[in-house]
């Protein structure tokens, strides 16, 4: 794990080992959170093409149960759950209806990782965090 600080804003980068349950290649993967884009998490697997965005409560809720996101048919998105004998994480890569890619992960190292993400950042604290400007000149265009 990383930590950066600038001004008000954490960003904590996460390692993950990964397997591709297809191939059973191994691949580095990192869990990124900014304090400053408190719901989401990046997710960026060495070899994948694009980081994979999910709603940070699907991060943890994934560890109990099948969780996912629904995505446009043109963006990935996450869906996480336990594998049977709870030693692994299940992350499917989805776009849309199609499931890209699994990968799996450590159950121990993953629930470190997510609960890191809300030491940052707890529950019901993410409004306070996310900076409304960038927001607002973003939806404006401007």
């Amino acid at each position: 794990m990383t930590t950066s600080r600038t001004d008000e804003t954490v960003e904590r980068a996460c390692y993950l080992p990964v397997w591709d349950e297809a191939t059973e290649e191994f691949h580095n993967a990192w869990m990124n959170y900014r304090t400053a884009d408190p719901y989401f998490v990046h997710l960026e697997i060495e070899d994948w093409p694009a980081p994979v965005v999910a709603p940070r409560a699907v991060v943890l809720d994934g560890q109990n149960g099948r969780a996912e996101c629904l995505s446009k048919p043109d963006r990935t998105a996450l869906r996480v759950e336990p594998t049977s004998d709870g030693r692994h994480v299940r992350l499917g890569v989805t776009q849309g209806d199609l499931l890209l890619a699994v990968f799996r992960t450590p159950a121990d190292v993953f629930a470190k990782q997510v609960t890191g993400l809300y030491e940052l950042v707890p529950d019901g604290e993410e409004m306070a965090r996310i900076e409304w400007d960038a927001v607002i000149a973003n939806i404006l265009g401007t």
